[in-house]
């Protein structure tokens, strides 16, 4: 039986980094911190950062997303400020939804960029379009079309931008939307004014 040896021999540019054995009978050598070749020479303690200087996409992102919804929430709140005192303000209606307008209904606000969101959707994206909040509905011109009576609306709520309504047929969908706060706030108020 024949039995192979092999030895591998380490270089000086081969090794990583040191180390300390210690032998029994040896008194203890102080610990030394390990470093990289090329940070040798170096106090590593010479500059520790107290915060980070990194600001990655991802925290540049959460960032914006947080001065939105903050800034969302402070016109949200304006807005039924003065929805207690007068009447959400029309706007003038453009050619796309002029023509779904029913007499005397009038525009309040619209969201470009709007995508609906069906419940069991498959995983689909949604369907994008452009929001219209009316006097008496919201309509979703875009992909698909899309007409729900606020008085129809039982329920809203908020998930991060995206605008929960439930139904009073207990059906629901969601809206993925810019400034959903303030939607939210002007559907209320319109809402109100229906039910006088």
């Amino acid at each position: 039986m024949r039995v192979r040896t092999a030895f591998r021999i380490l270089t000086d540019g081969s090794v990583i980094a040191s180390v300390h054995l210690r032998m029994l009978g040896c008194a203890a050598r102080p610990t030394v911190a390990l470093m990289h070749l090329v940070e040798r020479g170096r106090d590593p303690l010479d500059h520790v950062p107290e915060e980070s200087t990194e600001e990655g996409p991802a925290l540049r992102d959460a960032a914006a997303v947080a001065a939105r919804a903050a800034a969302d929430e402070e016109a949200a709140a304006a807005a039924r400020d003065r929805f207690r005192i007068e009447p959400v303000p029309a706007i003038e209606a453009d050619e796309a939804v002029r023509g779904h307008l029913e007499p005397d209904e009038t525009v309040h606000a619209l969201r470009r960029h709007a995508i609906l969101i069906a419940p069991g959707g498959d995983g689909a994206l949604g369907h994008g379009g452009t929001l219209y909040l009316t006097s008496r509905r919201l309509v979703l011109l875009g992909q698909v079309e899309m007409s729900v009576k606020l008085a129809d609306i039982d329920e809203t709520s908020l998930a991060g931008e995206r605008l929960l309504l439930t139904l009073r047929n207990g059906e629901g969908f969601a809206l993925d939307l810019d400034r959903p706060r303030l939607l939210r706030a002007e559907m209320a108020a319109l809402g109100l004014e229906l039910r006088r």
